[in-house]
């Protein structure tokens, strides 16, 4: 998959003056979280995207997206910082599973605080496995985040590199029957080897919008 910048995009930030904002967005079955990795309000896609969720607190790190090799999905790894017990809990149920995901990266115009058209669609998929970690003074939820393409897996459907897929789709043709010791990776969603995108809470790696400041 090869993501493109629009004309608006690459004008912006050959200016230097507009920041990148990594935007995430949780619906869960009643709630919807809108979270920008950083601080600050914007405001896009008919909801504001904050550095600080009034009830589920702070996403603090949204890890490598990995693209996924073989038989194995593209899948995230988000982990949140729940003000209470009670939230953590909430948000590491089973209720919560299966929420659908979604990553942009996204240019604001700084004079305006609005998102330049348009963010580019980095991940769509859903809340997988949560796990819930405790240390001294800090509790958060980690969430694996599997791909949409994970649902071709658990229906075993979609297209197979093999004979016997081949001929379900062309009955009696035989281009694969004799194919033998091929070893090819097959990659997830890329046009060649994957690599990563990484983001971290505060614009530590670059990633993020200060806007209007927000405690944490």
């Amino acid at each position: 998959m090869t993501f493109r910048l629009t004309p608006e995009m690459s004008a912006a930030l050959r200016a230097a003056k507009s920041p990148i904002v990594p935007f995430v967005q949780v619906d869960l079955p009643d709630y919807t979280m809108r979270h920008l990795v950083g601080s600050g309000e914007v405001p896009w896609n008919g909801g504001v995207f904050v550095g600080r969720d009034p009830k589920f607190g702070v996403l603090v790190s949204a890890g490598n997206l990995q693209d996924g090799v073989s038989d194995e999905a593209p899948e995230w790894l988000l982990t949140f910082a729940p003000p209470d017990e009670a939230t953590a809990a909430e948000l590491a149920s089973s209720t919560a599973q299966g929420g659908q995901v979604n990553g942009w990266i996204a240019v604001v115009d700084r004079a305006t605080g609005q998102v330049l058209p348009d963010p580019i669609h980095l991940f769509a998929g859903e809340l997988d496995v949560p796990r819930l970690r405790v240390g001294k003074a800090s509790r958060t939820v980690e969430w694996r985040c599997t791909s949409a393409l994970e649902a071709f897996h658990d229906q075993e459907i979609g297209a197979r590199l093999s004979d016997s897929h081949h001929l379900t789709v062309w009955p009696g043709e035989t281009g694969l029957a004799n194919m033998s010791g091929i070893e090819k990776t097959s990659y997830w969603g890329v046009e060649k080897p994957p690599s990563s995108v990484s983001f971290a809470s505060g614009g530590a790696t670059g990633a993020g919008y200060n806007g209007r400041t927000q405690e944490r």
